[in-house]
């Protein structure tokens, strides 16, 4: 209630025997004078607040009054309840943060009254149109305080100076006051309701600016700069927006007056405002965004800007000569991530929504013939198997998502990078066509479906929206807010916003509860790597629903395809994949632990860890080497060899280092995969065998090594495993999975072996190539 002091504090006051100022006999007639009940009506109420010891509330008892008593003190409350007098019912709550109004009758207190108070309370205009908000019509306000005029200047904290008293009294229909020796009384009727009335402060001291950039792009998806050579730099059109202009009038006054360009208000999407600072002021600049408009850009007399050009996007990070500050900054506001190394810039967005429908996207004619060209690749290597899939692909912009690379760049079959850690670690990135054709492929999207990605970037959620149709649905969560603001605006520019619901959130928890279909999702594809299977996932899964995600499988990412069964995930593709890994909750710390002071450290992701401190003394005797007489190809996968050790092998584990220095036959490039036992340790190695021949082709042979006292079985242990492999599941297919709820647990039939997670145990059948 106090501003200075706390409750306990008053409470305190009141226990050591000390109150408030009593009541002057000035102050008595006055009450008895002015505030006395009408005789002839019903039976009067009165709200005593910040009651203290309860001596106004007893003199208004005493008048006639039906008496509460308010104070945050209990110990004040207990002495006032405890005094002799007339009826008071006393209630120990704080005006600040109380109901008052629980207290109050149907149609309202006559009287509500404040003695020695109001200067305590720091939110006083709130609290008082509160308490007038308990008034009958009629009612009355009283509110008694120390005047600072009467008080020397170190108590002018418990009084309430002549400002003060005018904006207590102000929008009251009836205000009088009452002098009373060092108090004033206030008596309040009538609380206004008139309209909300406004004026402006003196006039201020510059400090800021605020205008509009407008960012203008023609069908080719190019944006329109002008070279000012009074300035040597590239710019948008911008200027100050005029008094009482609209943003999106100054942004089409200032596109005419600068370039010739006309364009209607309507058409004008406001993206968000920037804020940073200039010459000692902070500017403020609005950010617009036009693509429909009529004329064409020319120099405009007594303008700066001599020449107006239309650049190509992923050309700004390297024009010769520098851009306006501003401008760049409203460039990537529109494309996030194009220009990197600006100054920093406060943004704050519009709803994203809004005139989404108002952006034209417009391409250039070299991004179609590149588009086809993917198409027909990944069609030749058999990636795009269906009439709908191609057609998809043929429809998605990926430069669009993409506007930072060169349009090669972006329709290359490879993944591209858009965010790195400090580091350089991947943190996000637009996935591989052929990956992303895969993943849409074993999802079997179709007309209708409803459809859940995990991770974002916008690509794969277009190219989703593209197979279920304007009938079906896509939900995409992002946890990175830079990411999930990338994707929303490349959804906007590219038209697909209202047809994708971007969510910023932890994956792992699925998506809203309010976005979730009846029956749940068709499909849920996760386009980062995941260490298990969450249960929002499988729970927001529809019965026969496909769940496509990399999965970390002892430390490999394999991209699987489960269908739901009931409370069973059975895979029905499995195939290497590479993957950013989850953030949030679902990241996990891939950090490899040292093996004392030798260059070797080992992983653990899926296996328990051991102590691997006698490690490092194995490592410095001489190994054991085994070579199997297993070869492959250099260009050959082994992919489903590692899967097999990572469940052959107990103690498995991989094995990292500097590869070509110290003992160990690293591949490159690559971890090992290896096994611990004890004070050894076993590891897979791979030595060439045919050098390149006449088509760059070479041979590799599968080896392995030991260190320790246990050696040589160890090394066995891995020599015999890949001979396993080599005999009876290399030609085979990959392995059946099945991913049940960690709570399951069921004898190992033949072929199956088992990977734990925290939420699910993952079983893995190996197939002979007979079977």
């Amino acid at each position: 209630m106090s501003t200075t002091s706390s409750a306990q504090q008053w409470s305190e006051h009141y226990t050591s025997g000390r109150g408030i100022e009593p009541l002057s006999a000035t102050e008595m007639d006055i009450v008895r004078d002015r505030l006395a009940p009408d005789a002839a009506g019903q039976e009067p109420r009165a709200l005593d607040v910040c009651c203290g010891t309860g001596e106004l509330a007893r003199l208004l008892a005493g008048l006639g009054y039906r008496v509460d008593a308010v104070d945050y003190a209990q110990d004040a409350v207990d002495r006032a309840a405890a005094a002799p007098g007339p009826d008071v019912a006393y209630h120990c709550v704080d005006v600040a943060t109380g109901d008052l109004g629980a207290l109050a009758p149907a149609d309202g207190f006559d009287l509500v009254t404040v003695r020695r108070s109001l200067a305590h309370l720091g939110d006083r205009t709130r609290i008082v149109a509160e308490l007038a908000g308990l008034l009958r019509p009629g009612g009355t306000l009283c509110v008694i305080t120390p005047h600072a005029d009467r008080f020397p200047a170190g108590l002018r904290g418990i009084c309430l100076d002549e400002a003060e008293l005018a904006l207590l009294t102000a929008g009251w229909e009836h205000a009088e006051r009452v002098e009373a020796g060092d108090c004033t009384v206030v008596l309040l009727r009538g609380p206004g309701a008139s309209a909300v009335v406004h004026q402006e402060k003196r006039r201020p001291t510059a400090a800021a600016m605020a205008g509009v950039a407008v960012v203008v792009s023609d069908p080719r998806g190019r944006v329109l700069l002008g070279w000012n050579p009074s300035r040597n730099v590239w710019e948008l059109p911008a200027g100050k927006v005029e008094p009482g202009e609209a943003f999106e009038g100054t942004a089409v006054r200032e596109l005419a007056e600068e370039t010739g360009l006309r364009a209607a208000p309507g058409e004008v999407v406001l993206l968000g405002t920037l804020c940073d600072d200039t010459h000692g002021m902070t500017r403020i600049t609005e950010v617009a965004r036009l693509t429909r408009y009529d004329g064409t850009p020319q120099p405009q007399q007594d303008e700066q800007v001599t020449r107006w050009e239309w650049h190509a996007l992923n050309a700004l990070r390297v024009l010769p000569q520098p851009l306006f500050t501003a401008s760049a900054q409203a460039l990537n506001t529109v494309w996030p991530g194009l220009l990197p190394g600006l100054p920093p810039a406060h943004f704050t967005p519009r709803p994203t929504q809004a005139g989404a429908d108002r952006v034209r996207f417009g391409e250039p004619a070299a991004a179609v013939r590149l588009r086809e060209q993917l198409v027909e690749e990944l069609t030749e290597n058999g990636w795009t198997g269906t009439p709908e899939l191609r057609a998809a692909f043929r429809a998605v912009p990926r430069h669009a998502f993409l506007p930072e690379q060169p349009l090669e760049r972006a329709y290359a079959n490879q993944a591209v990078v858009t965010v790195t850690s400090d580091d350089g670690a991947s943190l996000s990135s637009v996935s591989q066509p052929e990956m992303q054709a895969v993943m849409l492929d074993r999802g079997r999207l179709r007309e209708g479906n409803h459809v859940l990605e995990i991770g974002g970037g916008g690509c794969n959620a277009a190219l989703m929206a593209e197979l279920v149709g304007p009938t079906g649905t896509v939900t995409c969560i992002e946890f990175d807010p830079y990411v999930h603001r990338r994707t929303v605006r490349f959804l906007q520019e590219t038209g697909y916003a209202d047809r994708v619901r971007v969510v910023h959130g932890d994956g792992v928890h699925g998506a809203p509860e309010h976005l979730v279909p009846p029956g749940g999702f068709d499909a849920i594809l996760v386009t980062v790597a995941a260490m298990d299977v969450p249960p929002a996932w499988t729970a927001q899964l529809a019965e026969a629903g496909r769940l496509v995600l990399p999965l970390r499988l002892g430390g490999y990412t394999r991209c699987v395809a489960f269908e739901k069964r009931g409370p069973l995930l059975s895979s029905s593709h499995v195939s290497p994949c590479g993957f950013v890994s989850m953030q949030g909750i679902g990241h996990w710390d891939n950090t490899p632990l040292p093996i004392g002071q030798s260059s070797y450290a080992i992983r653990w992701e899926d296996t328990p860890p051991a102590p691997i401190d006698a490690l490092e003394h194995a490592l410095a005797g001489d190994p054991v080497e085994l070579w199997t007489g297993v070869t492959i190809a250099g260009e050959e996968s082994y992919e489903m060899l590692q899967l097999w050790l990572a469940v052959a092998l107990p103690g498995f584990c991989r094995l990292t280092g500097d590869c070509g220095k110290g003992p160990v036959l690293l591949p490159k490039n690559q971890d090992a995969a290896a096994l611990v036992s004890g004070d050894s340790l076993g590891c897979l190695t791979l030595r060439r065998t045919e050098p390149d021949g006449e088509q760059g082709t070479s041979r590799w042979e599968f080896g392995a090594q030991g260190f320790g006292p246990q050696a040589h079985a160890l090394a066995e242990s891995v020599a015999d495993a890949v001979h396993t492999w080599d005999r009876t599941f290399r030609h085979g297919p990959a392995p059946t999975l099945i991913a049940l709820p960690a709570s399951m647990r069921a004898a190992h039939p033949p072929n199956r072996y088992f990977i734990d997670k925290p939420h699910r145990r993952i079983a893995l059948h190996f197939t002979g190539a007979a079977s």
